[in-house]
């Protein structure tokens, strides 16, 4: 009975530093000063009378501001934004692709973008590297020849982002002969023109797309809209956890991230039905 109080009472510790953190923090510190500034002022509406039509504008200001951020930061924005697009495509086994695909096939990962700056120079992203790996891990079971795409951002130095993925997948023992780079392309919609255009040269005939799940809709779109080769999704890096607790409904800045990502794919997507 004292080790279960005992454990019992780590968890309530730990559960009440982490909900200070999510407080005290941003972007839940935020939330606190906003929610601050509305007390303030509803304590002082008196002074403020004379003004009342003005100060409406504030509060309803203040609070779809406080509303915004909360729903940003929290899992409400997640499930709202990053659910439907994770969902769009299933997951697929590499038993599935396998059956799917034939001589004519070949796997193409999109970058998703690079570390540059550091003390080492530049160095592959934390998206582009849970994508690279997927793509490996593809290319291993299957034997197919990889595409990696991914340009240089202006400003920046000369190493494109399909070089550092190439140097990375010889460093894990694929052939130089099995791999492609298409290292011009500064965003999605030039990824596919490229690539659609370097490998009907080539005359493949079936794409195994593989990038993050909450980036698949965008750039499905892409290639479909950019040439006739077939598709094949094969969604990775999913960041939506299903696993929830009450923590995770106060706001917190990975919430805030993933919600951000999903919104710039919605964007990003109206941007190409538009185009």
């Amino acid at each position: 009975m004292s080790i279960e109080i005992i454990k019992g009472g780590k968890l309530m510790k730990l559960f009440i530093v982490k909900l200070l953190s999510r407080i005290l923090l941003p972007p839940g510190l935020f939330l606190v000063l906003i929610g601050g500034i509305l007390l303030f002022l509803w304590e002082h509406r008196n002074r403020y009378r004379s003004r009342n039509y003005k100060m409406n504008y504030v509060y309803s200001g203040l609070i779809v501001l406080f509303l915004v951020i909360y729903i940003l930061s929290s899992y409400v924005g997640e499930f709202i934004l990053v659910s439907p697009l994770e969902n769009s495509f299933p997951p697929r086994t590499y038993t599935e692709v396998k059956r799917k695909i034939n001589d004519k096939s070949i796997i193409v990962v999109l970058g998703g973008g690079v570390v540059r700056g550091t003390p080492l120079g530049s160095e592959i992203g934390k998206t582009t590297l849970k994508r690279l790996y997927a793509g490996w891990q593809l290319q291993q079971k299957t034997g197919l020849d990889i595409v990696v795409s991914g340009g240089i951002v202006p400003g920046a130095d000369a190493t494109s982002g399909a070089d550092i993925m190439e140097n990375v997948l010889l460093d894990w023992g694929v052939n130089q002969e099995k791999i492609i780079t298409e290292s011009q392309s500064k965003n999605t919609w030039q990824n596919a023109v490229n690539t659609t255009e370097l490998l009907e040269k080539l005359e493949y005939e079936e794409i195994i797309l593989v990038t993050s799940a909450v980036h698949m809709n965008r750039a499905i779109y892409s290639f479909q809209e950019n040439g006739n080769l077939s598709l094949i999704a094969v969604p990775t890096d999913y960041i939506l956890d299903k696993e929830l607790s009450l923590l995770d409904f106060l706001p917190n800045r990975i919430s805030l991230r993933n919600s951000l990502s999903a919104l710039h794919e919605w964007v990003g997507l109206v941007w190409y039905y538009l185009k």
